[in-house]
């Protein structure tokens, strides 16, 4: 039979525990002086300029057809205000035949006047044509004896020629008084004020038992045509073309559609601006005096144009960033124009295919080094900052 081994004194233990460290620490002090020995010739490479560089999406400047819209505001007015007056002065008023809003025809009565005056002053003026009548009969009389007896030489071919003269005189005496009562028939007009034109009452001054002396008594809305002008630069001017289309909104939210029917006739010195005349359809709803407010679509335009995100404000200054061929952003200031959807026309400041960025451009620094991306490869972060710090 086999014996046993003797058991381990703690002795031998412990001397056997410190061998087995011992050999384990030199086992990886000596991987690790092979790992460095292995990579000792190798150095991590920094990165380069370009790749720090941040990395900004490049679009060039082009030409864009612009469809422009208009803001348009102003009063619905007549488009012929016609003012009625009374047709003699120092009479009164006896009867109102009509209220404002009343739509009247051409040669209706609109009030009917004091009839006495009216009447004397037409008795006066007919009386004077008979007059003149009578007159005329007995010169004309007068003058046909004298010529029946011209050979008998009873009288002279002067006294014949004064009667002859004095007929014609009478003749023409008679077609002035006729004139005159005419003219008395037509101012007097019956007694009556009448509407010089149709149209729509818009205002009535005119009251029973008043004195008449020159003033504006009714205010008559030709046709009940009305119209709005609308104040609009001289650059929107001629863009405008004559029948353009416009909308323009009422205070419940209704909408008319209006056209144009002159651009402005001129232009003022120190506004820069003129009216334009917009012809309003003939809608239950419109009154005169109404303020509207409307847009316009001017035709489209072909104008030299960037993202909106490209543009940087500062202090009241419009800027964008050039890229150049050695990729540096430079700061270049603009003006900028007029804005359709994600993009604003550039007026002046940049040359047509610039490269431009589009997107970051509120991060960047005059003369800053960058990471040009083309298309949409900018971080969506840095687009969205640039829309922000742009007010988008």
């Amino acid at each position: 039979m086999t014996e046993a081994p003797a058991p381990e004194s703690p002795e031998a233990t412990a001397r056997r525990r410190r061998t087995l460290a011992i050999g384990g620490a030199v086992a990886v002090l000596a991987v690790g002086g092979l790992y460095v020995a292995t990579h000792s010739g190798e150095k991590e490479k920094p990165p380069s300029p370009q790749e720090r560089a941040q990395a900004i999406t490049v679009v060039a400047a082009e030409q864009r057809a612009f469809s422009r819209t208009l803001t348009l505001s102003g009063e619905a007015r007549p488009r012929i205000d016609v003012r009625v007056f009374a047709p003699t002065s120092g009479v009164r008023v006896t009867a109102l035949l009509v209220d404002e809003g009343d739509f009247v025809k051409a040669g209706q009565p609109l009030a009917r006047l004091d009839a006495n005056l009216s009447n004397a002053q037409t008795l006066a003026a007919q009386a004077a044509v008979k007059e003149a009548e009578v007159a005329a009969a007995r010169a004309q009389a007068e003058f046909k004896r004298a010529d029946s007896i011209r050979d008998s030489g009873a009288l002279s071919a002067e006294a014949i020629d004064t009667r002859r003269a004095q007929a014609e005189a009478a003749q023409a005496q008679l077609a002035a008084r006729k004139a005159q009562l005419a003219e008395v028939n037509a101012r007097l007009q019956g007694g009556y004020i009448r509407a010089p034109q149709a149209g729509l009452v818009l205002a009535r001054t005119a009251q029973v038992g008043a004195l008449v002396d020159g003033q504006s008594l009714f205010r008559i809305a030709a046709n009940n045509a009305l119209e709005v002008g609308a104040e609009v630069s001289e650059a929107d001017m001629l863009a405008m073309r004559k029948g353009q289309v416009a909308k323009f909104q009422l205070v419940d939210g209704s909408t008319v559609t209006a056209k144009l029917r002159r651009g402005p006739a001129a232009i003022d010195s120190r506004t820069r601006t003129g009216e334009a005349v917009f012809d309003l359809p003939r809608d239950g709803k419109l009154r005169a005096g109404m303020f509207l407010r409307g847009t316009a679509k001017l035709p489209p335009s072909d104008q030299l144009a960037v993202p909106s995100a490209a543009v940087v404000f500062d202090t009241g200054a419009a800027y964008v960033f050039v890229v150049n061929d050695k990729n540096i952003a430079q700061r270049v200031k603009v003006a900028v124009g007029d804005r359709d959807g994600d993009f604003i026309a550039i007026r002046d400041g940049l040359p047509v295919g610039a490269r431009v960025a589009a997107s970051g451009a509120a991060f960047l620094r005059d003369g800053e080094l960058v990471r040009p991306v083309s298309g949409e490869g900018a971080p969506a972060e840095a687009a969205t900052a640039a829309a922000a710090a742009n007010g988008g």
